[in-house]
């Protein structure tokens, strides 16, 4: 289910139920039509409330801080993913995550997320995605400067990456 909300050329996607309570918390927002400035705002409020429907600023989808941080946090530690037509991978990844993967930093769709999960099979490959994607580039530099909630995450992502890097090298020596 689709509906436009507003001036600001935004509009919600999913379920009637998440919709509604997405419309509510909108309405109570103050956004300036402004993409670049309007963003964060409402990425914490898709953080503080919880929101599951999917909210698109002028046909971009504004994505939660709180739930990428988690998803990827857990792809780091988690066990195997299941064996798929792809191939295997030693994490596993969330549909949310590797929708904002391919959508956001720089990577193609590679089919779906076993298809993604069999080029970067590894955690090192995912954590080494971040800090150079399928363009040769930093994911945080790839992102244009208006998405400004995908630019925070993004730099979180780089950190967690590079901390896990410099984890890696003190455990070789």
């Amino acid at each position: 289910m689709r509906k436009e909300y507003g001036k600001h050329k935004i509009a919600i996607y999913g379920g009637s139920k998440d919709i509604e309570k997405a419309t509510q918390i909108l309405d109570t927002l103050t956004l300036t039509g402004i993409e670049e400035k309007d963003r964060p705002i409402i990425q914490e409020a898709i953080d503080f409330h919880n929101i599951r429907a999917d909210i698109l600023y002028d046909g971009n989808g504004v994505w939660s801080y709180k739930r990428i941080i988690r998803d990827f946090k857990r792809a780091l530690n988690s066990k195997p993913c299941k064996e798929s037509e792809y191939g295997s991978g030693d994490y596993d990844l969330t549909k949310y995550l590797y929708e904002f993967l391919h959508l956001c930093c720089g990577s193609i769709a590679h089919y779906n997320k076993y298809g993604w999960i069999g080029t970067y099979p590894t955690k090192t490959d995912l954590r080494n995605f971040m800090l150079k994607n399928e363009f040769g580039q930093e994911v945080y530099n790839y992102i244009p400067h208006w998405k400004t909630d995908c630019k925070k995450i993004a730099r979180e992502l780089r950190r967690i990456s590079s901390s896990h890097k410099k984890d890696i090298y003190q455990e070789i020596k």
